[in-house]
């Protein structure tokens, strides 16, 4: 994307995985934000696009398999890019408390983290359940036992249940593409929750707008 509003900065976090990241010399913060976007957010555009917003280190990963990471993406390798971003972060960043941050697809491997890793808060926006939520949008037929035909599934109601952190859960009355209704079904599969509604948000808008991220700093601080 080239309407972006920082340059991000580069990572390499080991030999074969990257990623980029911004305000990354924040080395006294005390939280930093690991964030996972949605289906067109590679880091890079996850980070110029979103990341200018917040005062602290704000990092993404490019799964193996993608852009300048090496190795094949697969659910396999996706979850394993998640746990190394997340192992990395302690070791620059010792004082820090950690925020998982997820925005539509990427909601599955931020609650994936989640289940397996300590963090301050998860946050979601636009969320689902698992992969057929969003390929209902497109191609309405993934339910009941047709779920089995979706490889590499992403089944963010399962890893739901295994995280301990508190979690946020944001929808918008105007989304069209993962509603506010779907973001209280998922909501369920959580124990220590908040929903959070807003009223006039679009899919590709939540990071743009004061009142949501006025909302994220007061859960996060």
């Amino acid at each position: 994307m080239t309407d972006i509003l920082c340059t991000p900065q580069f990572i390499q976090f080991n030999d074969q995985l990257t990623g980029y990241g911004n305000h990354l010399d924040m080395k006294n913060s005390n939280k930093v934000i690991l964030f996972f976007g949605g289906s067109n957010y590679i880091a890079y555009n996850s980070v110029g696009k979103y990341s200018s917003c917040f005062d602290c280190p704000f990092i993404a990963v490019d799964y193996y398999g993608s852009q300048d990471s090496k190795g094949k993406m697969n659910i396999k390798t996706m979850k394993q890019s998640a746990e190394e971003l997340y192992d990395w972060a302690p070791n620059h960043y010792p004082d820090s408390e950690l925020i998982v941050i997820g925005h539509s697809y990427g909601a599955g491997m931020a609650t994936y983290l989640a289940s397996v890793r300590k963090c301050k808060a998860l946050i979601i926006s636009a969320g689902y359940r698992d992969v057929s939520d969003l390929y209902n949008k497109i191609i309405p037929v993934f339910w009941g036992p047709l779920k089995v035909f979706i490889s590499n599934n992403i089944s963010t109601a399962e890893y739901a249940k295994n995280v301990e952190w508190p979690v946020y859960i944001i929808g918008s009355n105007a989304e069209q593409v993962l509603n506010a209704s779907l973001q209280e079904k998922l909501s369920a599969y959580f124990k220590n929750k908040e929903l959070k509604v807003f009223d006039d948000i679009s899919h590709e808008e939540y990071f743009h707008l004061d009142e949501v991220i006025n909302f994220i700093q007061q859960v996060i601080n």
